[in-house]
C-alpha cells in the first residue's frame, strides 16, 4: 500500500552564497489572511539575510508540479528524472509501520539539491 504526499514539512533556508533559482517567478508571497502550502519568505539566518522556502505537507500536486517545472526548466539535466510523474521514487520514504508514502516536500528538496549539484559540476 503506497500512502500520497506524507505529511513532512520542509523548511530550506536559501544562502545567498550560491545562486538559486528565481522562485519568485512561480511562488506568489503569502497574504496576512491566507497562508500558502508554498512560501517563499526573507528571514535571518547566523545575523544575515535569507530566503527560506517552506513546502507543508499539505501542499497539492498541482503546487508542487508547478515549481517542479520551473526547477527542471533551469536544469534540463533534470528532465529525465525531474517529475513524480515520470520518476515515481522521486519524493518516496517509508513511513513508522514499512508503508511507502510520496512526499511532495521532499521531493523538491530533493530535486532542488540535485540541482545544486549538477550546477556545482558544471563550475556555475
Amino acid at each position: 500500500m503506497q500512502n500520497t504526499n506524507g505529511h513532512l514539512n520542509v523548511r530550506l533556508v536559501l544562502r545567498p552564497t550560491i545562486s538559486h533559482p528565481d522562485l519568485t517567478q512561480v511562488i506568489s508571497s503569502s497574504s496576512p489572511n491566507h497562508r500558502s502550502a508554498i512560501r517563499l519568505e526573507l528571514d535571518r539566518d547566523m545575523g544575515k539575510p535569507v530566503d527560506v522556502l517552506e513546502v507543508d505537507g499539505h501542499a497539492t500536486i498541482e503546487q508542487v508540479r508547478e515549481l517542479e517545472k520551473f526547477i527542471c526548466n533551469k536544469a534540463p539535466e533534470l528532465l529525465s528524472f525531474c517529475s513524480t510523474e515520470s520518476n515515481t521514487e522521486l519524493g518516496k520514504v517509508a513511513g513508522t509501520t514499512g508503508e511507502m508514502i510520496q512526499s511532495y516536500p521532499l521531493a523538491l528538496t530533493q530535486l532542488l539539491i540535485v540541482y545544486h549539484m549538477l550546477r556545482a559540476t558544471k563550475g556555475h
